[in-house]
């Protein structure tokens, strides 16, 4: 189920499309065909007209997404007047995507598979922070510009990763959401155990954390780079080799960072957090 709240705030039409474009997204990235949606709509009191407006724009949003990715929506249910102290939670759709995959030996894995393999990053980069990650860490605020929306974009990469999955020329694959590239090819690397070198031509270097849509990274043997490549250019996606992987560090671009320094904290630390508070 994916949904992104503070993509939502900034603006609920566009917000739900990306949640249903993250959704399919998540699919792909195994090499499954994304078919449909389930969807749980959460949301304040609709008899404030904030609410009310955000509730039907983000329907619009997910009917406009369904529609351009051919995945309709199957199912769902309302959740409404979640609120505390009259304060509206954030207009969330939380979106679960189904799929197939027509050979189950055949799904691709999230995380890094072996060392000397390259990586590439597929998809455009741009400086969008509105709604963002970084934006909410460092500087406390949900606000800016939703990233743009483009579901030509978001079904090339998807058909890009399924058939070269189906040729058998990734090893693993990650779409990129929240955080940016360098959370998730951090995640690919701590989760794999296996280290990275990447760099990344940028406009700004704190775009490594910018969270454009109709993104992903997959891991590829040097041996099938070739293949690969020629299946990329058919679908006319953006793609270019940002590094390797091995070692036990993660570097990205100017970020260094020990592999088990990282992994602690992805798997830990979420239950210090949680057992302090008790």
């Amino acid at each position: 189920a994916d949904c992104n709240t503070r993509f939502c705030y900034i603006n609920p039409q566009l917000g739900a499309a990306a949640a249903v474009m993250e959704s399919g997204r998540n699919v792909a990235m195994t090499g499954a065909v994304p078919k449909a949606i389930t969807d749980c709509l959460n949301f304040g009191n609709p008899q404030n007209p904030e609410v009310m407006w955000q509730f039907k724009e983000s329907c619009e949003g997910i009917k406009n997404a369904c529609r351009a990715l051919n995945t309709p929506v199957i199912g769902g249910n309302v959740s409404l007047y979640n609120e505390t102290n009259g304060v509206s939670v954030f207009p969330t759709p939380s979106i679960a995507m189904v799929g197939v995959n027509e050979d189950a030996q055949n799904v691709l894995p999230s995380k890094l598979q072996a060392n000397g393999n390259i990586l590439y990053l597929l998809g455009e980069t741009s400086s969008e922070f509105g709604g963002s990650l970084y934006l909410k860490k460092f500087y406390g605020k949900v606000a800016g510009t939703h990233p743009k929306v483009d579901f030509e974009k978001e079904l090339a990469l998807w058909n890009t990763v399924i058939e070269a999955n189906k040729a058998k020329l990734l090893k693993s694959a990650k779409d990129v959401n929240l955080g940016g590239i360098a959370i998730s090819l951090s995640k690919m690397a701590v989760v794999g155990n296996i280290g990275v070198e990447a760099n990344i031509s940028l406009n700004d270097s704190k775009d490594i954390f910018s969270e454009s849509l109709s993104r992903a990274i997959v891991e590829v043997e040097p041996k099938n780079c070739e293949a690969f490549e020629k299946i990329v250019s058919q679908f006319g996606i953006e793609c270019v080799a940002i590094g390797k992987t091995g070692g036990n560090k993660i570097v990205i671009n100017d970020i260094y960072k020990e592999l088990d320094k990282v992994s602690h904290i992805y798997f830990n630390r979420f239950k210090e957090v949680v057992e302090q508070d008790q």
